[in-house]
């Protein structure tokens, strides 16, 4: 089994518990052409003051380069590109460049993946930061860590560490963050081809509070349903429906 990135720990209950769910009204549509572009088409309405704000976006592939290009009603421009193909196995680049009237930002990522080792380095060129992950994997244990380092004042601002148990259809990952402050055990596990569940447990040791989350999930034919419910009470429910083999 290959090892996971350091990022990917608890991806499988982070996806379940956090993709597709909004504050406010969402609907958002997404077809692929025949010459395969995916386009993708969102709407939000904002529960606190009933704004609206959109965003559309098309990803494409040119000689093995996969380009993505968002633009958003908040007049923001924003292109990605991920390069595979770089002469080295396992090896990837991804460039982000955004432009807008709020700002622009700019950042590389570059990841190297092999049977026992994970490794990035993210450089954010706008704030100044270099971030750098490894992991290590053996059989289904990965190990691994992170840590952010400030160009400007030459310190180390973040770093954390993490563990995860991998079977072919579940996942239990323990992760650090923001300096020790931060803990998080997540569960997440494929029990069909139809249905999934999840559960997040997150301690903060600065606030001494914990919070929870646990979620289901179901794959029709033609529909999917979410559901999630978390330590405050809050239920969040989610369908996404399949109009066609092209579009949902």
């Amino acid at each position: 089994m290959v090892v996971k990135s350091f990022s990917d720990f608890g991806k499988p209950a982070k996806k379940l518990l956090s993709d597709d769910f909004v504050v406010g009204k969402k609907a958002e549509v997404k077809t692929t052409t025949t010459d395969a572009v995916n386009f993708t088409a969102t709407g939000i309405e904002s529960e606190k003051d009933g704004a609206i704000s959109g965003s559309l976006s098309w990803k494409y592939k040119v000689y093995g380069n996969s380009f993505t290009t968002k633009i958003t009603t908040a007049n923001a421009l924003s292109n990605e590109v991920v390069s595979e193909k770089l002469g080295v196995k396992g090896l990837k680049n991804t460039l982000n460049i955004s432009l807008g009237s709020s700002g622009h930002s700019a950042s590389t990522k570059l990841e190297y993946k092999h049977d026992m080792v994970a490794a990035t380095v993210l450089a954010d060129l706008t704030n100044q930061t270099v971030t750098d992950s490894v992991a290590f994997g053996y059989k289904t244990f990965n190990f691994g860590g992170a840590a952010t380092f400030e160009i400007a004042s030459k310190s180390v601002s973040q770093y954390g560490l993490g563990a995860s148990l991998v079977h072919q259809d579940s996942e239990l990952a323990l992760t650090t963050a923001e300096k020790f402050n931060k803990f998080k055990l997540a569960f997440g596990h494929t029990i069909s081809p139809k249905y999934e569940v999840a559960a997040e447990a997150t301690y903060n040791r600065e606030k001494k509070s914990v919070s929870m989350a646990t979620g289901i999930k179901y794959t029709g034919d033609g529909a999917t349903v979410k559901a999630k419910t978390d330590n405050l009470g809050t239920v969040s429910l989610a369908y996404i429906a399949k109009i066609d083999k092209s579009t949902k």
